[in-house]
């Protein structure tokens, strides 16, 4: 064996070998939020594009439960439009319910599928909050379905009513872009965005960041993580699961939780 040849099996199994790590272990990320509303304590996990990972699903559900969360929140892509399996998001709706309140924000793979049939599917219309808010006492949550559903006008109008409220505010968009685009989250008063839709960036380079995010093309302005605009505070979640292919490196499945302090 030639030592070019011997170098790229050892290269090829080197990437496999990170492959097969950064798309099979799951990890908590957790942020702490500031507020001068009287919401402190509050703990929230945020879940999105969990794309029916079975092979993720106990140990997330095992981290959320260990996460103590007041609410929990699914950004969108619960389930794959390239293969819907139902019965693995019922069976993560369930457990997920059996700890905390729930509430499902639907994104771009729910709109493909279409909305009301996978809504049907799981069974879950109580807890879809698309164009609805829940209001609690110290906080409320609105829930905005992905753009390819919606019109900008109703969204404009759910926020502008939304924002009259006066306790801690949390808004729920399945895409970041939507944190910066004209008259949009951002243009609000509302305190907390959580989002997901970009999976990381999937690969993700060190000391630079995401390489490339679905829909949003190379080296996406959003990816995970925190972000300000305003007054509002935006976090991207990394995603749980993957859509197509397993593409992760430095980048793993996620959950997120987040602590709102005073």
């Amino acid at each position: 064996m030639s030592e070019l040849l011997f170098t790229i099996l050892v290269f090829l199994a080197f990437i496999t070998f990170l492959l097969l790590l950064y798309n099979n272990v799951s990890v908590v990320k957790r942020y702490k939020v500031k507020t001068k509303k009287p919401c402190g304590g509050l703990k929230i996990v945020l879940i999105s594009d969990f794309h029916n990972n079975k092979r993720l699903f106990g140990s997330i559900v095992k981290k959320v439960r260990a996460c103590a969360p007041d609410i929990i929140i699914i950004a969108g892509d619960l389930v794959d439009r390239r293969r819907p399996d139902y019965k693995t998001a019922v069976q993560l709706l369930t457990a997920l319910r059996g700890i905390s309140d729930v509430y499902y924000v639907t994104g771009n793979h729910e709109a493909v599928l279409g909305r009301e049939r996978v809504i049907e599917q799981l069974g879950c219309s109580d807890i879809v909050l698309d164009e609805r808010y829940k209001i609690y006492e110290r906080f409320s949550v609105l829930g905005i379905s992905d753009r390819i559903v919606d019109s900008t006008q109703q969204r404009q109008d759910l926020l502008a009513l939304f924002e009259r409220l006066g306790n801690f505010k949390i808004a729920v968009v399945h895409r970041p872009t939507e944190f910066d685009r004209e008259q949009t989250v951002s243009d609000y008063d509302i305190d907390l965005v959580l989002c997901g839709h970009v999976h990381g960036g999937l690969i993700r380079i060190p000391f630079f960041g995401a390489l490339l995010a679905p829909d949003e093309g190379f080296f996406p302005k959003y990816s995970k993580g925190m972000y300000k605009e305003n007054d509002s505070v935006m976090i991207v979640s990394g995603g749980a699961g993957n859509t197509f292919l397993p593409l992760r490196l430095n980048n793993f499945p996620e959950i997120v939780s987040i602590s709102i302090e005073n």
